[in-house]
């Protein structure tokens, strides 16, 4: 009975938080229509196109501008990874794989490649 009772705590923590492992971010590749746009992602700011490491647990804000043009934006939502999934599963059986949905790695990016189309404005 002990044997028993020591494999399941050792397979417990063997499986708990797999989602702890997991990257914690994703390369989101972003590009204006127009090459000698403004690129914001985040707030950090590009020339024309970029490719950016962005957590995984938080939303991505995309916004391009150039004078004589509307500005063009996206947010980029994020869900639950397919970690996130086996550990959410995990925890029902054991409570430990409850942990690795604490973290980063249980989720993913919806969109990794964003490509924003500018208009002209009537001016």
């Amino acid at each position: 009975m002990k044997r028993i009772i020591a494999v399941i705590v050792a397979s417990s923590i063997a499986v708990s938080g797999c989602s702890t492992f997991a990257p914690k971010t994703q390369t989101v590749s972003a590009v204006c229509s127009e090459p000698d746009a403004t690129l914001q992602v985040n707030g950090q700011v590009y020339q024309g196109r970029a490719q950016v490491e962005a957590k995984t647990n938080k939303a991505v804000s995309v916004m391009c501008t150039k004078p004589g043009y509307f500005p063009a934006q996206k947010t980029i939502d994020y869900s639950l990874s397919g970690t996130g999934v086996a550990d959410a599963i995990g925890t029902v059986l054991f409570l430990l794989p409850g942990l690795g949905l604490f973290t980063s790695g249980a989720w993913k990016l919806d969109e990794t490649d964003v490509n924003l189309a500018m208009v002209k404005s009537e001016k």
